[in-house]
This record gives structure tokens, sequence and C-alpha cells, in this order.
């Protein structure tokens, strides 16, 4: 079953009842000797029962996480609003359950509580921060509102970036917000919210800004652009595209859109070696994630412009920009040495087309799909993880930069050269980054997200190919083993995943991997994963 629901799964999701708010911390006895795990203010952020937790014979993946739902509830702590069951995923060996937190219908922003299943609907784990308690109410006019609140997201970028040109707000949405789901430390308050789009006029201007709903007072903000089977690849053929006035749809590519089809799906081989190659790329990427995970990219990222070309895995190449710097001034770039996912597709500038940057930007699409991460720490992570399964890509498609030396950099080949140096971070060619949390370079949460992603790609390197590293010797899983591990980890976190949070995911899903038999993880292997995890001081509250 993939990540879209079937029929029968909607119908049993829109079924399910609410768990109701009020459940306080204490479990039950049958659930006091479970294993739990804490943040540094001492809420729960994961629970591994002793046993697995069966679920009721003949029950749907569904009706198995919803059988489990009010166990965690106490567990995990629930005393304002409810658990509703919003998503179930097959996963090898399993599925995975999410349940989203509301109040008064209303999503709460981070706070979800993740069920890690077995084939048989029994809870094998779960991991997730709920929030304790919310004050106020969204305001009873809230077209007017949300009109200030839109004016005051616009201000707030432009004061955050004062080059960004031709602002606008798009629709706000309503959401609680509680800071501390983002951070290890002292629980706080969720408070009512608009989440506004923000979109400038250089596609990659995109952030969200949240808002207090009875205030107008902006609580942060954060930048949206990502820095990418059917395949559409199209020439730029060096256009110079005015990232200060240019849309997203200034950059489409398909037929009918801002730049026409070199090669499509099934098509031979174009006379420019850019199109050639980020068409192989695609490819390769499309083939990993289906052979490796069981992930359709195409059908869950790819995007369908109504061209006649269906949905497509799609990427413009060869494009230049002009765009103005911080000196108030106006830049050529050509070539242009950037790629980005902009949420639909892939643009790139010339020469930037090796298969682990590729594969990095894609891997934002799946993110996104899959669990959304954003804002303070989760962007770092958010990264990270990008960095995680391109090199995953390219080291199982056996690309010549990604073997020797190479191994563990990301970038090699590319008109930029290498980015990021995964095995030792400090080395990293955009400059240096921590190679453990609270380590030298390490930044804050609202740091640049690329500096400390590089505590993951650290842990990713330890835990595949294993060495000794701050007092901890790691023997390597390999690279199997480690991409099934990585996937689960994937479908664990929530949408503002700590690294705390992080750390606790590896730990566990190499425990239910190795329960369910998935790629053959041992328990033994979970010993090395809990060495690596120590290592860089993932259990450290950041």
């Amino acid at each position: 079953m993939s990540s879209r629901r079937t029929a029968a799964i909607a119908a049993a999701l829109a079924a399910s009842s609410l768990i109701a708010g009020g459940i306080g911390g204490a479990a039950t006895a049958s659930a006091q000797t479970d294993q739990l795990s804490t943040d540094g203010s001492g809420r729960v952020i994961a629970v591994e029962p002793t046993t697995p937790v069966a679920a009721p014979q003949g029950a749907s993946t569904a009706g198995a996480a919803q059988s489990h739902t009010a166990r965690l509830a106490r567990q995990f702590g629930l005393p304002v609003g409810e658990l509703v069951l919003s998503e179930v995923r097959q996963l090898p060996g399993g599925s995975i359950a999410k349940l989203q937190q509301r109040i008064g219908g209303v999503p709460v922003f981070g706070a979800q509580i993740v069920q890690d299943l077995d084939g048989s609907g029994a809870l094998l784990a779960a991991v997730g921060k709920t929030s304790q308690r919310s004050e106020g109410g969204f305001p009873a006019d809230s077209t007017a509102a949300k009109a200030k609140a839109g004016k005051a997201a616009v201000d707030a970028v432009a004061k955050k970036d004062s080059t960004a040109k031709a602002l606008r707000a798009d629709a706000a949405e309503n959401y609680w917000y509680d800071a501390s789901l983002g951070t290890d430390g002292t629980s706080a308050t969720a408070v009512p919210a608009y989440f506004v789009p923000v979109h400038g006029a250089d596609p990659e201007d995109k952030w969200t800004v949240v808002v207090r709903a009875e205030t107008n007072q902006v609580l942060t903000v954060w930048g949206e652009a990502r820095h990418a089977t059917n395949r559409v690849v199209c020439d730029a053929k060096r256009k110079i595209v005015d990232l200060d006035t240019a849309t997203l749809a200034d950059i489409r590519c398909g037929t009918g859109q801002a730049f026409g089809v070199s090669r499509a799906e099934g098509q031979a081989a174009a006379a420019t070696a850019d199109v050639n190659k980020v068409y192989d790329y695609f490819g390769s990427a499309q083939s990993f994630y289906s052979t490796y995970t069981g992930y359709d990219l195409t059908a869950n990222i790819g995007a369908n412009y109504n061209d006649g070309r269906g949905k497509a895995l799609r990427g413009t190449v060869r494009m230049c920009e002009i765009s103005t710097g911080n000196d108030g001034l106006r830049h050529t770039q050509c070539p242009w040495a950037n790629a980005f996912w902009d949420g639909e597709q892939m643009a790139f500038g010339e020469g930037v087309t090796t298969l682990d940057i590729t594969g990095h930007e894609l891997t934002h699409g799946v993110t996104q799909h899959v669990n959304g991460l954003k804002g303070g720490y989760a962007q770092a992570i958010n990264e990270g993880m990008s960095d995680v399964f391109g090199k995953f890509i390219a080291i199982k498609a056996n690309d010549p930069n990604a073997t020797g030396a190479n191994r563990w950099l990301l970038g090699v080949g590319s008109s930029i050269g290498q980015v990021r140096d995964m095995k030792n971070p400090a080395n990293s060619g955009e400059g240096p980054g921590p190679d453990r949390v609270n380590g030298k370079y390490w930044v804050g949460p609202d740091g640049d997200e690329h500096i400390n992603a590089g505590v993951v790609g650290k842990v990713d390197y330890l835990i595949t190919d294993g060495d000794t590293f701050n007092g901890q010797t790691v023997r390597g899983l390999g690279e199997n083993k480690s991409i099934a591990l990585w996937w689960k980890v994937e479908n664990l976190l929530r949408s503002s995943a700590t690294f705390k949070d992080l750390g606790n995911a590896l730990n566990t899903a190499c425990t239910t991997n190795a329960r369910t038999g998935v790629a053959g993880t041992t328990t033994a292997d979970c010993t090395q994963v809990a060495n690596a995890v120590k290592a860089t001081q993932l259990l450290q509250n950041a």
C-alpha cells in the first residue's frame, strides 16, 4: 500500500474517534514497564514497550493504530486537545501511523506521535511530542485578522531580507503554535496562530511567517526554498532569468511552459550534456527510492502542469540569472552556480548537475511530503536528511564521484565543487560544520541550516562505514541496513523535530527494524547505532 490512502484506509481514518484532552502523563499499569525517553523539560518524546503491544485480531492498519491511541495519549500526556489519526504508511516490515494533536479541530504544529507497527499492527515503539497547555483563541473576524497578519508577515520578511523584492502574502492557515515543540527545553504554551506563506519575485524567495492570531505578533520566520518513472528535462540555453521579478512559472519545464521540453521519458539523448545528465540522475533517484524504500518518487513529488506529460520529475537546466545583490547593485551569473528544489520541480545552473546534488534536492521533495520538517533545528535536519539520501543514491548507482576519497563528499564533479564533507564536516566546502551536537561550529536553531547538517552527515558516516570517534568505536552496518534505518527515521520524525528527536528516532528505528528483520538488522547492529548516536551527542539537549 502506498502513502496515498486507499479508500478503505481513508474511510477508517474519517471514522476514527478522537482521544479527548484532559489525559495526564501517568501511564496505565500495563504500560508502566515501558521504556520512556524525555526531553530537557521531562516531556516524553519516545516510548518503547517491553514487548510489542498487540492490536485487536483482524484489525486494519488504521484500526490497529487507533487501538493504541489511548495508551499513547496517557504516556505522552494530553492535557489539552485530542489526538486524531491522520496518516498511515506501509514500510518494510510493517507500517507507521501518525497521530496529530488538535485543539478545537485545529492542528498543533509539530505536535505529533508516530507509531511504529509490525505487520500484525502490534505497537513496537512510538516517538513524538505533545503540547501540554494552551491559551487564547482565534478572532471571530478571521478575515480582518488574517489581512493584518499578512501585512505583518510581509513586513517581517522585508526586515529579515532587505534584498527581497515584490513581497506578497498568500492565504494564511490556522494552527496552534507551541515554540517549545522545536526545542529540548522548558515546556511552553500553544497559542492560536496564522501561518502565512510569503513569496518574493525570485522563485527562491519563499518563507513561512508565524503570526499570533489575537495580537498580530510575529513569532518566527523561516525560509521554504531548498537549495531536486516519468522524466521531463528542459534546457534554458543560458537564458538570463531576472530573479528580481520572476515567478515559479518563469522557470517551469514542460510543453507550453517557460522552457520547452528537451528530453522526455523514453526519448533519445539530447545534444546537451546537462540535459542528459539530469535525465539519468532523475532515473537513478527514482530507481533508488523504488528499490530500497518502496517509495514512488514520481507519483509522490512529481509535478503535473497539464501539458500532456502527466506527473513527472521535472528539471530546468543551464539557467542564468540576474538579480540585485546585498550591495544594491544588479549582478548577472552565467553560468549560475546554484541548484534548488522550489516545491514543484528542480532548477539547475550550468554544470551544477551531479547525482548526489540532484538526489539531495529531490529528497527535499520527499521530506516535504513525508514529514514536513521545517523551522528551527528541523531545518538543519531537513538538510542533513537530503545529504544522507543524496549520497546513498550516488553510492548505490556506483557513481564515480562517490567512490574512494570522494565517498562522503557531496558535490564533487560539479561546477561549484564539494559542498559538504560528511566524514569530516569541518572541511565542508560551504564552510565548516559541527561533527557533534553542541560541538565546535554548532549554531542555534535560527542559524544557517547547512551548518548543523554536518552532524547528520557525520552520524550517517559512522553508522554506515564505522570509525572511532569522540570516545566511541562504531562497527559500520553497511549500506543496505543503513538505508533501511534512515528511511524508517524519515518516517518517524515529526515536522518540528530536534536533534534529540533524531537520536531517539535512530535508536528506535534500529530496534524495530531488528524486531521485524528489516534488511537483516540485528540487535548487535543497534548497539553500533547507539554508539554512533552517543559519539555525535545527539541525545544532549541543544
